[in-house]
C-alpha cells in the first residue's frame, strides 16, 4: 500500500501522458515491469527509490511515515538564488488550472488574511500585494529604493494573477471567514503610507477602493451562495458557502479535494505555504476546520442581517484608512 502510494503521488508529477512510460524509462525497465511496480506486485529497491525521489523531487519520508507521526511537505523555496514571485504565482496558477479540469473539485478554507484567491482579481491590490511580498517580506535588493505606484503594470504576473481569479471561479468553495480577514492588509497599507513607500496617496487610495469592490462583489456572491465571474466573453460560476467566524483563526488553511485526493495548505512566512497530501495529517486539518464551521455563522444565502452587520464591520475599517489617508495628503 506504501509503494502504491508513493508512486501515486509520483504520478501527479508526471511530465508525459504515459507515467507508467515515463516510469520505465527513469528505472531502465521494461514496461510490464513498471506496471508490476505500480500495482504493487515488484517492491521497489532502495535505488530505484532514490531515483523516484530525486526525479520527482520527493522526500523519502513520502514513503516510510506515510502512516506514522511524521508527514511529508511540499513548498516553494523563496530564499534563493534566480527566485522570482512570477514562478511561485505560476505554481498557483498549475494547482488551480489542474483543479478547474475536474468537475466536482472543491476548496475549503480559513481566512485568517484576505485569500489571495479574491485579490488577484484587482488591478491596484494585487500589484500592492506582489510588491510588499518583494520589497517587505523577501527583502529584495532590486525593491530597497523603489516606491510603489499601483497604476504601473508588473508584467507577466498582472495576467497569471488574473488567471488564478479566473480559476478561482470554477469551482465550489466553502469559506470561513472573520471580522479580522481584512486587518492584515489594512495594516499593510498604513505601514506604506506611514513610511512614504508610495509614489503617491492616490495609490493607497486606489487600493481602498479595490478593497470595497472585492467586499461588494463578496457580498453580492453570498446572498445568492454563487460565485461569478465574466472576462473576455466567457463567463464563470460555482456554488459557495460563505461563514463568520468569530473565533479568533489563528491561520490560514485551505483544503483541495480532487479526484479522491487531499491537498492540504498551511500558510507561513507570510504568503508562502507548506502542502501535504498525507491522509493523517488531511484528516486532521479537516477536523479543525470542521469544528471552526460548526461554530461558525452561515452568511451564504441566509442570515441576511448577520451578514449585511459583517460587510459593515469591514467597510467601515477600510473607511477609517481612507480618513488616515485624508489627512496625510
Amino acid at each position: 500500500m506504501e509503494q502504491q502510494l508513493f508512486l501515486e503521488a509520483c504520478k501527479e508529477r508526471k511530465t508525459t501522458n504515459s507515467f507508467a512510460g515515463e516510469l520505465a524509462d527513469l528505472l531502465g525497465v521494461n514496461l510490464d515491469a513498471a506496471y508490476r511496480r505500480i500495482r504493487g506486485a515488484t517492491p521497489l529497491t532502495f535505488p530505484e527509490i532514490q531515483k523516484i525521489c530525486l526525479h520527482y523531487n520527493l522526500s523519502f519520508d513520502s514513503i516510510i511515515n506515510y502512516q506514522g507521526r511524521s508527514f511529508p511537505f511540499q513548498f516553494n523555496a523563496m530564499n534563493q538564488e534566480g527566485f522570482e514571485i512570477v514562478q511561485y504565482l505560476n505554481e498557483i496558477r498549475n494547482q488551480l488550472k489542474t483543479l478547474a479540469k475536474d468537475k466536482e473539485s472543491r476548496i475549503v478554507l480559513t481566512a485568517m488574511d484576505l485569500p489571495y484567491f479574491r485579490q488577484f482579481g484587482y488591478e491596484s491590490l494585487r500589484r500592492f500585494k506582489v510588491f510588499f511580498w518583494q520589497r517587505s517580506v523577501l527583502n529584495l535588493e532590486e525593491f530597497k529604493e523603489l516606491k510603489l505606484d499601483v497604476q504601473k503594470g508588473i508584467g507577466e504576473c498582472d495576467d497569471v494573477m488574473s488567471d488564478i481569479f479566473r480559476y478561482y471561479h470554477t469551482f465550489k468553495s466553502t469559506e470561513i471567514w472573520a471580522p479580522e480577514t481584512l486587518d492584515s492588509t489594512l495594516k499593510q497599507v498604513q505601514y506604506y503610507l506611514d513610511s512614504g513607500l508610495f509614489e503617491s496617496h492616490e495609490s493607497a487610495r486606489m487600493i481602498c477602493d479595490d478593497l470595497d469592490r472585492l467586499l461588494n462583489k463578496l457580498e453580492k456572491e453570498a446572498l445568492v451562495a454563487k460565485k461569478t465571474h465574466t472576462i473576455d466573453g466567457e463567463h464563470y460560476s460555482s456554488s459557495f458557502e460563505m461563514y463568520q467566524s468569530d473565533i479568533f483563526l489563528s491561520n490560514n488553511s485551505i483544503q483541495a479535494f480532487s479526484g479522491g485526493e487531499v491537498y492540504t495548505y498551511v500558510s507561513f512566512n507570510s504568503f508562502n505555504s507548506l502542502m501535504s497530501y498525507a491522509p493523517p495529517f488531511s484528516k486532521e486539518c479537516s477536523m479543525w476546520i470542521e469544528q471552526i464551521r460548526v461554530k461558525s455563522i452561515l452568511l451564504s444565502d441566509v442570515s441576511e442581517k448577520l451578514r449585511y452587520q459583517f460587510f459593515q464591520g469591514l467597510r467601515a475599517k477600510i473607511q477609517s484608512l481612507r480618513k488616515e489617508i485624508q489627512t496625510k495628503a
